[in-house]
């Protein structure tokens, strides 16, 4: 006979975070009231106690709270991953920040360059 438990389902908390609980968590540190929540997302109230007490959610429904809450869960739950990752965001920001970097660099010699100059005078 097979088993029905799935393999995903194993080791519950040990190899992922419990989704139920990130979502929960927001909603109460962020006071936001539930039947409101589940009007937006368009589901019964009972049905967002639900999500508390699941440990994955479909993906179509995480990005659906992250939209409705204004808040990256997807981004938050990225954090928990053993490697590091970069967003195109991030790395955009990093190229911009390497440039600034050079620009500064360059008037810096520039400042010292005229310091040096106006001693001499």
């Amino acid at each position: 006979m097979k088993d029905n438990i799935k393999k995903y389902s194993l080791d519950l908390g040990k190899t992922y975070p419990l989704i139920g609980n990130f979502i929960h968590y927001h909603i109460i540190q962020n006071k936001i009231k539930k039947a409101d929540l589940a009007r937006s997302l368009g589901i019964n109230p009972t049905g967002l106690n639900d999500y508390y007490k699941r440990d994955t959610l479909q993906f179509a429904v995480l990005w659906k709270l992250s939209l409705v809450l204004k808040h990256n869960f997807i981004a938050q739950l990225g954090e928990y991953l053993p490697y590091r990752f970069e967003t195109i965001r991030e790395k955009a920001l990093k190229e911009q920040l390497a440039e600034k970097e050079a620009i500064i660099e360059k008037l810096e010699i520039q400042l010292e360059t005229l310091r040096e100059f106006i001693k001499k005078q």
